[in-house]
């Protein structure tokens, strides 16, 4: 018992006394920020690792709520064609127990909706909607934080159940100078399958990184992402996908208010798993620039916006061809307890 005792409090010394949407910050006994994470506090993916509440010592169980609404459009230049995406978090958190140092419960459900058109004038093409739960546990040893989590969850859109299995590490080198980085592996299960062609999905990412912390206010990142997957198809064989982004970034904080303006650049192909047919489904080359803010309302309430512009130039026989202007826009109203 005393050894949770003693990590408990070295949680409270070490992690954040506030939590930022675009950053997530520790400080020392004296202020000085120590560690910050790189990842953006609206990616789904990611966060669980690191969200925190800005009000720990509200109570034994606390934690972080929130919803979010997404919009992305693509504008094909060579015809002035539009289609996207809308999606909208109804809920999602992160909950953590005193007594039970270094574990926490995540959650999420959503929807996504695809379409055709703009978004005030749209032509409704597919729907998915999903349920995702999250146990996880990490660890502390002088500089290096690690852990992992799992997740089970399910996705209305061509009925799947979902598995995924998660690490995570990050290690202060120095005061100023962290590496960073996770991996996973999930699967996406078909119930219906043995109707239909598609079956189960297989993926993997992982995404390292280094960040060095140049003051109190400011810092700069690099990361390097990897994903790969495999569509199990029952005729026709397997599909295959890979997709590599390299992005940079800036993290500043201007009184209340954080920001993190970033960049990168990365291809994505999907193609025929057989060796005798190179048949290329979707290519995609982008290069996308991103701004994130957040900004407190109160002690407990956080507002949060993200933009994304992205270039983009794709060809492949499932997709529209040409370049296009892809833009997202995501806005996030947090609660802390």
């Amino acid at each position: 018992m005393k050894n949770y005792h003693a990590l408990a409090i070295f949680i409270a010394l070490i992690l954040p006394g506030v939590t930022h949407a675009s950053m997530s910050m520790a400080k020392d006994r004296a202020g000085n920020v120590i560690a910050v994470d790189p990842w953006s506090y609206l990616d789904e993916e990611v966060m669980w690792t690191s969200a925190r509440s800005s009000n720990p010592a509200g109570g034994k169980i606390h934690g972080q709520l929130k919803v979010k609404y997404a919009i992305e459009d693509n504008n094909w230049r060579h015809s002035s064609f539009h289609n996207g995406s809308e999606s909208a978090t109804f809920v999602q958190g992160v909950m953590r127990h005193d007594a039970l140092p270094g574990w926490y419960l995540a959650f999420s459900d959503g929807r996504t909706t695809n379409y055709n058109g703009a978004w005030d004038n749209q032509t409704y093409l597919s729907q998915d909607q999903w349920t995702q739960v999250i146990v996880g546990h990490e660890y502390f040893y002088q500089r290096l934080r690690f852990g992992w989590d799992v997740m089970g969850g399910s996705a209305s859109q061509d009925d799947r159940w979902q598995a995924r299995a998660k690490f995570f590490a990050d290690l202060r080198a120095t005061d100023r100078l962290s590496f960073f980085g996770y991996l996973y592996q999930q699967i996406d299960h078909r119930r219906s399958g043995a109707s239909q062609n598609d079956r189960d999905v297989r993926s993997f990412q992982i995404e390292p990184g280094v960040q060095y912390i140049i003051n109190n206010t400011t810092g700069v990142w690099f990361r390097q992402a990897f994903s790969s997957g495999i569509l199990e198809r029952a005729q026709w064989g397997n599909i295959d996908s890979k997709d590599w982004t390299t992005s940079a970034g800036v993290w500043h904080n201007w009184g209340r208010l954080s920001t993190t303006f970033s960049g990168g650049y990365g291809h994505f192909k999907k193609d025929n798993a057989l060796q005798d047919n190179s048949e290329v489904f979707q290519d995609r080359r982008y290069h996308f620039i991103k701004l994130t803010a957040n900004y407190p309302i109160t002690s407990r309430f956080t507002v949060s916006g993200e933009v994304t512009g992205s270039d983009i130039a794709q060809s492949g026989s499932w997709v529209t061809n040409g370049d296009a202007i892809t833009t997202e826009y995501k806005l996030m109203l947090d609660y802390n307890f």
